[in-house]
Order: C-alpha cells, then structure tokens, then sequence
C-alpha cells in the first residue's frame, strides 16, 4: 500500500511538473528588471533587436540549481553568444525566490547553496515583490530551476531543457536551430543557392550566387521578425556566376536574413550573423 502511495505521489509529481510551466511555442510576456549592476534588462527589447534569450530562473537555496550553475553550461553559452562571443544572444539568469537576499546570491547568507555571483558574467537580476510575483504567475512558474529560450519573434520554449542532464550548450543551440527559425524564412531548394562569405562577418561579406538569365537584383536584409533594415539594387546583372561585395558596418551585431531577387521572380533568403 505504501508503495502504491509513493507512485501515485510521483505520477502527481510529474503531471504537475509537465502543466506548470509556460506551453512550447507559446506568446513569452515581457518583463524589465535592474540587475545587480544596475542595468535594465528588458526582454523585448532583446527580442525586437533580434536577439535569442536564453533565461535561467533558480533559487539559492536549490541544490539542483546550484549544481547546473556549476557545471558552467550558462557561463559557456553566455561566453559563446553574449556580449564576449558573436553578440546574437542575451542570457540571464533571475533569482526567483522573493525570500532571499543578496548576501544568499553573494554565498554569505543563511539560506544558499554558495555563492552565485563570483564568476558569472551574465547579468543577474534578483526581483521582489509584486514585480516578482507577477513574472511568477505570467510564466507560471513553480519549481526551480526553469530554463527557458525565447525567440525573436517571442516564442518561448523549454523543450528538452529542463530534463536531466540540464541545458547543455549545444541543447541550448538545437532549440535554437530547430524551433526558432527567422519569421517567413523558406529555406528554398535550388540549384544555383547564394553563399556569403565570411559569415559571421564584421565590417564586409561577399554575396556568391549566380543567374540563370540577366536580370535586376536587388538585396534586401531584414531582421528575424520579419522588419525590412535596408534594401540595396544592384542594377542589371549579366547572366552567370555572380560575387558582390556587400558593406555591414552599419548593422548592429545580431542575425539577419539577406533576400536576393531579381526582376525574374527568383528569390533566395539566407541567414547571416553580423558580430
């Protein structure tokens, strides 16, 4: 009997652990906190410069949030695609339990696991109050930790992320790849494809393709929701293998998708990542 009791306690347990959070590929509410260095950290403004949000909500108490913060897999991705890698991600880490302090999030309180500060570049915020409870209830969440990633066009997925082992990189990259692709991106087959070289690029890249028949290009780049940043026309090009040097300087560092068309009605999209 005691038995049947413990499963059936477990069953609860895991249907409550699969409904409490926030469902795949749903709207991801907005939120603005102060993190510890007192910055503004405002999710849609990530999202509307088309950036990936990466967010780990832990407590410091939580020994299964302190052994992910220990394995170093947020500290890698931040460092791989924050501020010190190609600047095409945000990552965050918000401490979700309005009852503890900062000493518990600087390892010298009464109620942590130790400290979560030293060491961790990524920003950290440490909401309370009405503010807290209300990013609680909005993203439903209930245990700790909770990974989420959240797309440009504000999705927000879990995926495999919280299941053990938790949010690898390259877990963290597969949800990206494979869930968050650019808004109205159609990855066309066809058989003279446009490369652009060197991508991820800073300042210039080269755009390869090649025309069946002469005609009128023009290249347009637009950001992951689908806003359009700058058109440019090439004019009338002869037919054959084409290579155009295009300037980005001007682009902030992030994941675009560049358009090709010409006056035949072909069109070719492509992503391509500015660091």
């Amino acid at each position: 009997m005691k038995k049947a009791f413990v499963v059936f306690l477990l069953l609860v347990f895991q249907t409550n652990f699969s409904y409490c959070q926030l469902v795949d590929g749903s709207t991801a509410p907005d939120f603005t906190f102060t993190d510890l260095n007192g910055n503004t950290q405002s999710l849609y403004a990530y999202l509307n410069a088309g950036k990936f949000v990466a967010i780990d909500i832990s407590a410091t108490w939580c020994h299964p949030c302190w052994l992910y913060h220990q394995s170093g897999s947020f500290d890698s991705l931040y460092t791989l695609h924050d501020s010190p890698g190609d600047q095409t991600w945000k990552v965050l880490f918000l401490e979700g339990d309005g009852n503890t302090t900062l000493a518990d999030l600087q390892g010298t309180g009464t109620n942590t696991q130790g400290d979560w500060v030293t060491g961790s570049q990524y920003p950290i915020m440490n909401p309370s109050g009405v503010t807290l409870n209300d990013f609680l209830s909005d993203y439903n969440n209930s245990f700790f930790p909770t990974l989420y990633f959240i797309c440009p066009n504000k999705k927000i997925y879990q995926d495999t992320l919280n299941k053990y082992p938790r949010g690898s990189v390259s877990t963290w990259e597969y949800v990206a790849s494979s869930l968050c692709g650019p808004a109205g991106l159609d990855e066309l087959k066809d058989t003279n494809p446009l490369t652009i070289f060197p991508n991820p690029a800073k300042e210039q890249t080269v755009l390869y393709f090649s025309l069946n028949a002469s005609a009128e290009v023009t290249l347009s780049v637009s950001n992951l929701i689908g806003q359009t940043i700058q058109t440019t026309n090439f004019g009338k090009l002869s037919a054959g293998d084409q290579s155009l040097r295009y300037d980005i300087s001007n682009l902030s560092a992030g994941i675009y998708v560049f358009i090709i068309s010409d006056s035949n009605n072909r069109i070719i999209r492509k992503k391509f990542v500015v660091q």
